[in-house]
């Protein structure tokens, strides 16, 4: 069990972090950003991981994320099941099927939603989680924006979990605690990381 100063030094770590790679990203030049934006989506849709999945849970991106609207539309077009996170009270977040990307409303956060009248996915449906990050380990921890919705979440599925990172912002390492769920793949423009080789 950790001890309170631990867990109190993990936290503030955690802080300082998300504060400096939330500035970084937003330092980047919108064709830098385009550039990430496009690798990572090639190598999305040119993996095993994408091609293998029936059933694909992925985030709807802000505009400073990576940039997940060409996957969902591919995805789309490709015939999968497609579902996106709606966030519910108390950090809870189901998978909502959509049909396309009008199926959306801004939400919480200004967030693009489904409806909560949308088909719920039940988690152990889903073959493939693309999850969003701040920042990665090449371990697979991902640095999220504090909210715990995807660990919780994830804890909930057998899916193979693939978090979307610029390569600029994978590290060796990063904090974490008993909580947080390891990603199988980290996806990069310049790579598809395997975590656990």
């Amino acid at each position: 069990m950790r001890s309170p100063n631990r867990s109190c030094i993990m936290c503030t770590d955690k802080k300082a972090l998300r504060k400096r790679y939330l500035a970084a990203r937003a330092a980047l030049l919108p064709d830098e950003k385009r550039e990430i934006d496009r690798g990572i989506t090639e190598n999305v849709r040119n993996s095993a991981l994408y091609r293998d999945a029936a059933c694909i849970f992925c985030y709807v991106s802000t505009a400073e994320e990576i940039d997940t609207r060409a996957i969902l539309e591919a995805a789309l077009r490709d015939g999968k099941t497609v579902c996106v996170p709606l966030c519910g009270k108390g950090g809870s977040m189901s998978a909502r099927s959509i049909t396309a990307l009008s199926d959306l409303r801004a939400g919480h956060y200004g967030i693009p939603e489904p409806s909560d009248t949308a088909e719920e996915i039940a988690p152990e449906d889903i073959d493939l989680v693309l999850a969003p990050a701040l920042a990665c380990s090449r371990d697979g921890y991902r640095l999220g924006y504090g909210g715990g919705y995807y660990d919780r979440f994830l804890a909930r599925t057998q899916a193979v979990c693939a978090a979307l990172c610029a390569s600029r912002r994978l590290v060796n390492e990063l904090p974490h605690e008993d909580f947080d769920r390891r990603c199988h793949y980290i996806i990069t423009e310049r790579e598809v990381l395997h975590t656990d080789e």
